[in-house]
């Protein structure tokens, strides 16, 4: 059995839901605002996640590149933790 990659078509529009490894090398799968998604055991399983959550509508999910590593936290958590310190 292949991988469902070949399921995810181009897109003329934006992507909905991207899929790749975060910074610890886990599969994550990520909505185009960060409120849909989360960690999967490998690859196969998230790109399942994304094409049913996307009813398999064509050029919604991207793989992304190998070399490009995704994040799920909020953007809130990271201005939290940037945002730290004295007044």
């Amino acid at each position: 059995m292949g991988t469902l990659a070949r399921d995810i078509h181009p897109a003329l529009h934006a992507h909905r839901f991207m899929v790749g490894r975060d910074p610890q090398g886990r599969w994550v799968v990520s909505d185009e605002l960060g409120m849909v998604g989360g960690i999967f055991a490998d690859k196969d399983s998230a790109v399942r996640f994304a094409l049913a959550e996307s009813d398999h509508m064509p050029g919604a999910v991207f793989c992304a590149p190998c070399e490009v590593t995704l994040n799920i936290e909020p953007i809130s958590a990271h201005e939290t933790a940037a945002g730290t310190g004295h007044h």
